[in-house]
């Protein structure tokens, strides 16, 4: 499931919004805006709307999130949300009829009113008859292929922290039960409580299951005819785990975070998490902030994708649906934030990322992602190829100028190293101001003028 598009009626500050999800290469979108242009709520809102699917799931009388009071448009007495999303064809389709012949069968719409009435009191209308139909379509598409999973649904708010490390063994039944990868509730804020006790119980439960294995090929060398490749044994009996999801966190996390070589649960001399970072093992306590975030959203994501495809030998690569994450470079630094989401894509190549920023730095790296701005509660779509393109052609230029006045070597080494690590426009700016004197300065101008409609300060000085 990938959503098409959500339309925004008097929702917060957007009198009406569109936007539409349209994918060359990757299935992402980087959401650019300053702060206060209305990221977050774009994000909450999506996720409000998805929270549907999740309750009807559950049970068809079950609602999902509804739109508050105070998130209707000042002045106005109704909002409107409106969302489109498209599910694969293995589902199945709705059957055509009469009246929507020319629609897509593989495309599913609800919408979500808020009225206030006379009192300013809200109340709540949904279309929810083609989601519904959706629901039953997963349902029988399960029943008959029990490989078939879930969609994932998943909102990461820019509020995401560790409050406690718990991995005390609870032996709680419904750490594995399907709904539980779902969230139908408010999330103001992360602490990942439900992956810290679900990464205890796997690791009992696969930990169990390797010694078990390990005694049967032992009873079975010694039997009157044991297997005569032990190796080839050995590997037939590991393909025989059922539910592999250490192997699908560790490879979820080695992949983003490069960095993370090994991850594990040591019972002494005491119960904790050990995490090799940058070739030392320590305790997951002693880990930056930021990994420690990380690990436990990355492993959030792949908690989820187990219970939603449980008889998947792969829920990290074949697990599809929706991921939203607000300020997705929070805690990191420029060269790591500006390679996340084409980690992430490699480790969930099936979901759709959708992600929230306010640095201008991964809008460099974003050239096979789908780029969209935020201004004034409107929406455009940014080219990132052609910004990138054009930003390297001015420094070109720029490079060229310098190399004529063999004085200023030693600056262009030095200009160099500044664009090749960050990347950075800001950063650039300030090397400018520093390094290169009026006549430069003056020459650049030009350039920038001759390279774009925009109109350039006769003085770098100038804000």
């Amino acid at each position: 499931m990938k959503i098409e598009s959500i339309q925004l009626r008097h929702v917060t500050h957007f009198s009406n919004l569109t936007l539409n999800f349209n994918y060359h290469n990757k299935p992402i979108t980087l959401i650019f805006g300053e702060q206060g242009s209305g990221k977050t709520s774009i994000l909450k809102t999506t996720f409000q709307a998805l929270t549907w699917f999740s309750a009807r799931y559950k049970d068809l009388r079950t609602a999902g999130l509804v739109t508050l009071d105070q998130d209707i448009s000042h002045n106005q007495q109704q909002t409107k949300i409106d969302i489109t999303v498209r599910f694969p064809s293995e589902i199945g389709a709705f059957v055509e009829s009469a009246t929507n012949q020319e629609q897509d069968p593989h495309l599913c719409e609800w919408q979500l009113y808020k009225t206030l009435n006379q009192n300013n009191v809200g109340t709540t209308q949904i279309h929810t008859e083609k989601l519904e139909q959706l629901v039953k379509l997963y349902q029988k598409a399960i029943q008959k292929d029990k490989l078939q999973g879930l969609p994932l649904i998943a909102y990461y708010p820019v509020e995401r922290f560790i409050n406690e490390v718990n991995l005390l063994s609870k032996n709680n039944p419904l750490v594995f039960q399907t709904t539980n990868a779902y969230e139908i509730s408010t999330i103001p804020y992360t602490t990942f409580s439900r992956f810290f006790e679900w990464f205890r119980e796997i690791s009992d439960i696969e930990n169990a299951q390797t010694a078990q294995l390990v005694q049967h090929v032992i009873q079975d060398q010694r039997s009157e005819h044991p297997a005569i490749n032990l190796s080839q044994h050995l590997l037939d009996v590991y393909t025989q785990m059922h539910a592999p999801s250490l192997q699908a966190l560790k490879t979820a996390i080695f992949t983003v975070l490069t960095d993370v070589t090994a991850i594990d649960l040591n019972f002494h001399p005491k119960l904790q998490m050990i995490v090799c970072y940058k070739e030392k093992m320590m305790p997951f306590q002693q880990l930056p902030g930021s990994i420690r975030t990380w690990i436990a959203l990355i492993g959030d994501v792949v908690r989820r994708l187990c219970l939603l495809n449980p008889h998947s030998l792969y829920p990290g690569l074949e697990g599809e649906g929706i991921l939203l994450i607000d300020q997705i470079e929070h805690q990191l630094d420029d060269i790591t934030s500006s390679q996340i989401l084409t980690k992430l894509n490699e480790a969930f190549p099936r979901l759709q990322i959708i992600a929230t920023t306010a640095r201008n730095e991964l809008l460099n790296d974003a050239t096979d992602f789908q780029c969209l701005k935020l201004q004034k509660y409107q929406v455009q779509d940014l080219d990132a190829q052609l910004m990138h393109s054009s930003f390297q052609q001015i420094y070109n230029e720029l490079h060229e100028v310098l190399n004529e006045e063999s004085s200023t070597e030693t600056i262009t080494e030095e200009l160099s190293q500044s664009f090749e690590i960050t990347h950075s426009p800001e950063s650039l700016l300030e090397f400018i101001q520093q390094h290169l004197n009026q006549a430069q300065q003056q020459v650049l101008i030009d350039l920038l003028n001759q390279h774009g409609n925009i109109s350039i300060p006769q003085n770098m000085d100038e804000p």
